[in-house]
């Protein structure tokens, strides 16, 4: 940078801390490694700070706290694997639901004691210019208008990572009304009032500028930066806590939170319709992620089928080492989704050589940097002749191996970090403006 920056870079780094313990999932990956890329500054520049849902405020974190979050970043407090036990730890989730949520409300209840507006519009030592930064989810907790107090009233500079715009364009799939309409009413803050909004892809910067021009709004900055991806280490024994019965190429894998908008249907009844058929070609179907929402039915279906029982695993907590065995020892990998902001398990598969089978809308032909076979996610027939291809046809899958290795361009989640921060500390530099809502 050939000026200094003046101006105080505050970092949010309220969803790395809300889930620590969490096997790493996408949001957790950005806002981690912005916060990487943030302690490469000085402490004169760069801050940290968490919002407090419970006081609803903006809390100061020491960097040594940051530091220490970023080192347990990635350990998941809980392991396991199959589909077996379904019933019981879908129980178990909604018991520890309902008790988080009943802490949440006891404790806001104690902090709208000593505040009766409910809204602590207290912050670190912040000063008209200085940076306000969101890499993650803060938006599912804090209000747009505290966001727009900070920004109009204090003057202070905001920047938002858009990771999609999925709650506006499928609101449907979501079980939870208030979640669409926080998140609609955080990504109009983000419109009016940011400095700079960072899109993940093209296709969800076009989807946030179109969201921005309905409401009349130009954004002041809309800019496009590409996530980066973990290092291909390679891994030299078999992690444990892994099925046995997965061995060197005869499984493809799917890795995405279990969810509506991820389109796991499509792939049990394609394995169901395998199994029908009385195929023995087609490797089994490893599904690795987390319980996501409105997929009860269809978690139970897999886990009690007798035709998938033995064709059809789930994974819901594997480690980034047991990531990387799966991609490695993997036949090809599949990524049917909906809608994507981004797509990182497909360049997770290419950037180890994998050949990958995904969806053709959204960001997903633009993550892949065209070297994925893209199809239409409600195709049932286009995946079922690509899977039978790929699993039947050894020569194919090795011809699109070699174009990947030849062709597929790397990018660090450093090089991301870095990229990130310069365009923040950019923004600081600047004069603040004054800006009509």
């Amino acid at each position: 940078m050939s000026d200094p920056v003046t101006a105080k870079i505050w970092f949010d780094a309220s969803t790395v801390k809300k889930l620590r313990g969490h096997s790493p999932v996408g949001l957790t990956r950005v806002e981690s490694n912005v916060l990487r890329g943030a302690l490469e500054f000085p402490e004169s520049i760069a801050r940290f700070c968490t919002f407090n849902r419970y006081g609803k405020k903006i809390e100061e974190l020491n960097r040594s706290v940051v530091q220490k979050l970023l080192d347990q970043y990635g350990i998941a407090g809980e392991a396991g694997h199959g589909v077996q036990d379904v019933p019981r730890r879908f129980a178990r989730t909604v018991g520890k639901a309902i008790e988080r949520n009943l802490r949440v409300v006891s404790r806001q209840a104690i902090a709208s004691s000593k505040n009766a507006l409910g809204l602590d519009r207290s912050f670190p030592n912040w000063k008209p210019g200085d940076v306000f930064v969101i890499s993650g989810a803060t938006w599912d907790s804090i209000d747009p208008k505290f966001l727009e107090h900070f920004v109009v009233d204090h003057g202070l500079k905001m920047v938002a990572i858009i990771a999609d715009m999925i709650p506006v364009l499928f609101p449907h799939q979501f079980q939870d009304a208030n979640t669409v309409d926080q998140f609609t009413r955080f990504a109009e803050c983000v419109a009016r009032h940011s400095s700079l909004a960072l899109s993940i892809s093209q296709s969800t910067q076009r989807d946030f500028d179109q969201f921005a021009e309905s409401l009349g709004v130009q954004p002041q900055a809309s800019q496009v930066i590409y996530l980066g991806e973990e290092p291909a280490t390679k891994v030299d024994a078999r992690p444990a806590n892994l099925p046995v019965e997965l061995g060197q190429g005869n499984f493809v894998v799917s890795v995405s939170t279990i969810q509506v908008r991820k389109n796991h249907q499509l792939l049990y009844q394609l394995w169901r319709r395998f199994a029908e058929e009385g195929r023995t070609d087609i490797p089994r179907l490893v599904l690795v992620g987390s319980p996501g929402w409105m997929t009860n039915d269809l978690r139970q279906q897999i886990a009690t089928d007798p035709l998938v029982q033995d064709t059809i695993l789930v994974l819901n907590h594997v480690s980034d080492e047991q990531l990387a065995w799966l991609y490695e020892n993997c036949r090809f990998s599949l990524y049917p989704s909906l809608y994507e902001g981004w797509g990182l398990p497909i360049v997770e598969s290419l950037h180890r050589f994998k050949p990958c089978i995904a969806s053709d809308t959204s960001s997903m032909p633009e993550a892949s940097q065209g070297l994925a076979l893209h199809l239409d996610p409600l195709d049932f027939r286009q995946w079922y002749d690509a899977i039978l291809r790929w699993s039947s046809n050894p020569m194919e899958l090795a011809a699109q191996s070699a174009r990947i290795r030849a062709n597929f361009r790397h990018r660090s989640w450093e090089e991301f970090g870095s990229e990130f921060c310069s365009r923040v500390a950019e923004i600081a530099q600047q004069p603040s403006l004054v800006r009509a809502a």
